[in-house]
C-alpha cells in the first residue's frame, strides 16, 4: 500500500554529531547529493538513432546547504586540510501510519565553495555551502540502509538497499 513520506525537519551537525556542533537553529536548506550514473551516447554507423549507454559507474557527489547569517564554525571548514564529516539528522513523518521515522545521512568530503551572499539591511545574510571530494556516503531510514557509497572501496563499495549492486563486477576486479 502506498504512503506519504515528508521530510518534515533536519538537522546539519559540522564534524561529528555532537550537540556543540549543531545548526538546526539556522539551517535554512540541505541539497542532498544527487545520484547519477554516466552514460557514454553511442549512435551506431547504420543506425537511426543514438543511446546512452549506463557506465556502470557513479558521477561526482556534491551535498549543499543553506545557513542563515555568518556561521564562523562552519566557515572554518573551508580548504581545510583533510576531510571532515558532515551529518544530516531528520525526521521523516509517515503519513499513512502517522509515525516518525530516523533519517541519517553522513558525507566524509572537504568544503569547496562558501559563498556568503548578499546583505540587506532587514533581511540579513544568507550564506551558501558545497562538499565535495565525498569519499564515503550514507543514507539511513529508521535504522535501515538505504545508500552506501565508499569511493575506495571501488565496486564492492556500493551499496542500495543493504544490496552489492556491483558484486559481480567487485568479484571479476578480484576485490572480494
Amino acid at each position: 500500500m502506498s504512503t506519504i513520506y515528508n521530510l518534515d525537519s533536519a538537522n546539519l551537525f559540522t564534524g561529528d554529531d555532537d550537540p556543540d556542533h549543531s545548526q538546526y537553529l539556522v539551517i535554512n536548506n540541505i541539497k542532498f547529493p544527487a545520484l547519477e550514473e554516466e552514460t557514454k551516447e553511442f549512435k551506431p554507423g547504420g543506425g537511426v538513432m543514438g543511446i546512452e549507454i549506463g557506465m556502470k559507474s557513479i558521477k561526482s557527489l556534491t551535498l549543499g546547504f543553506n545557513l542563515f547569517g555568518i556561521q564562523p564554525r562552519v566557515l572554518k571548514q573551508f580548504m581545510k586540510e583533510g576531510k571532515e564529516h558532515y551529518t544530516i539528522r531528520g525526521n521523516l513523518f509517515d503519513v499513512k501510519k502517522q509515525e516518525d521515522l530516523k533519517v541519517v545521512c553522513v558525507v566524509h568530503g572537504r568544503m569547496v565553495k562558501v559563498d556568503l551572499g548578499d546583505f540587506k539591511k532587514g533581511d540579513g545574510v544568507e550564506s551558501d555551502y558545497e562538499i565535495k571530494e565525498i569519499t564515503k556516503y550514507k543514507l539511513h531510514v529508521d535504522g535501515d540502509e538505504k545508500l552506501y557509497f565508499d569511493f575506495f572501496a571501488g565496486p564492492a563499495g556500493v551499496r542500495i538497499n543493504g544490496e552489492k549492486v556491483f558484486r559481480r563486477a567487485a568479484r571479476n576486479l578480484g576485490l572480494v
